[in-house]
């Protein structure tokens, strides 16, 4: 599927909407930089600012990021919204960018982002903030056109590289000075229910599903065996993370999967819709999942769209027909109209196979019959990504040294 430029204009928040009309003026005034990012901030609407206006908007900078440290998103994007009517500035609307995305809104945060980093042509981390977005949503040959620019114009800065270097990997993971703030790569992790906080030696083992309910999850079982008896974490991509437990399902077991109960329920949003039958061969469809780590930090899902494989022979595993990086997989794969068809599993050779929904729910058609697919339209990506930062879940576990 073609990577396409994304048209969000209508999504972009009414109090900066005024900021596109000044993008063509050259930048002015100055203020700090806030967080860890030492980007220089600029008002490209030639706005000063007092001494006791420059510490008030500070004052607002570090209160939102805590909002968001604390799981509080919409707030947060007000609080970020009051800064940036002190000043129009990259360090506040990748703040807002964050936020919308740890509230799940990617299709907002997508359009915002692209505004930022193209009235903000100072700030070389919006840019490649926003690289980073279009690459997790699946447009990976805009996202690698969209970075290169950037090192055309800041070759020498430390957020692109970075980013550049990261980009070289199949499912980038954010290092170190990607995490730094205001241009945040990734969410932050939220303990939901008071639970303590993932120990510093864990790291991240595999992907898993979010079912509708938000308490329960389905988690390869090879993830869980990795886990062994000290439990594991999920987390979605929102930062809300919590532990959870393996409930007796000895057929679930049986196709390699594990049917886990959550300690506090996550939010699922408006539900999922799943697929009423198993895709078509060659019919377009979604593959959503983490890339392993070696620490369990937080982080935004992958997208992949592709084509589905053929039926499976009798006996054996149906191929998934979309490229993924190499496992350990585990997350949800969804239709052409973004309902879930199923998950990602390991096959015989360590090729991506397709787990059907049906095997968690019930029903449907057997594997061997899939139907015609449905004349709908193709789900856009945002849309399915949207679902998928709910429902794709980081598996996170101990590694049997630090047992």
């Amino acid at each position: 599927m073609p990577p396409r430029r994304p048209r969000h204009a209508a999504l972009l928040p009414a109090s900066l909407m005024l900021a596109l009309c000044s993008a063509a003026l050259p930048a002015a005034a100055h203020d700090g930089p806030h967080g860890d990012d030492a980007a220089m901030v600029i008002d490209s609407r030639h706005r000063q600012t007092t001494p006791a206006q420059k510490d008030a908007r500070a004052e607002l900078l570090a209160r939102a990021e805590a909002e968001l440290a604390r799981g509080d998103a919409v707030q947060a994007g007000d609080t970020f919204e009051r800064a940036a009517m002190m000043l129009h500035a990259a360090d506040t609307e990748m703040g807002l960018v964050r936020s919308y995305m740890q509230a799940g809104q990617y299709a907002r945060a997508l359009a915002f982002c692209a505004h930022t980093a193209g009235v903000h042509r100072e700030s070389p981390a919006a840019g490649a903030l926003y690289a980073w977005l279009l690459r997790a949503g699946g447009q990976t040959a805009f996202a690698e056109r969209t970075l290169e620019q950037g090192v055309q114009r800041a070759p020498d800065d430390a957020v692109v590289q970075e980013t550049r270097q990261a980009f070289t990997a199949l499912m980038p993971v954010a290092s170190t000075p990607l995490l730094r703030t205001p241009h945040r790569m990734a969410p932050q992790a939220v303990m939901l229910g008071g639970q303590a906080a993932v120990p510093a030696a864990a790291r991240v083992v595999g992907s898993a599903v979010l079912l509708d309910t938000g308490s329960l999850a389905v988690v390869p079982i090879a993830a869980v065996r990795e886990a062994g008896d000290q439990g594991f974490w999920l987390r979605n991509g929102l930062g809300q993370t919590t532990q959870a437990s393996v409930q007796p399902d000895a057929a679930l077991q049986a196709q390699g999967v594990a049917l886990v109960k959550l300690k506090a329920p996550m939010d699922a949003g408006q539900g999922m819709q799943a697929a009423p039958r198993e895709p078509f061969a060659g019919s377009p469809g979604f593959a959503v999942q983490y890339a392993p780590q070696q620490d369990a930090q937080p982080a935004w899902p992958w997208l992949s769209p592709g084509f589905f494989g053929a039926p499976a022979l009798q006996g054996r595993a149906r191929p998934l027909g979309i490229e993924l990086a190499a496992g350990p997989f585990g997350g949800p794969v969804f239709d052409a109209q973004g309902r879930l068809a199923g998950m990602a599993l390991p096959g015989p050779s360590g090729e991506a196979t397709l787990l059907p929904a049906s095997a968690w729910h019930g029903d449907g058609p057997p594997a061997a019959a899939p139907q015609a697919p449905s004349p709908s339209r193709v789900a856009p990506t945002e849309q399915v990504y949207e679902t998928a930062l709910r429902v794709t879940l980081q598996v996170i576990a101990l590694p049997p040294q630090s047992r």
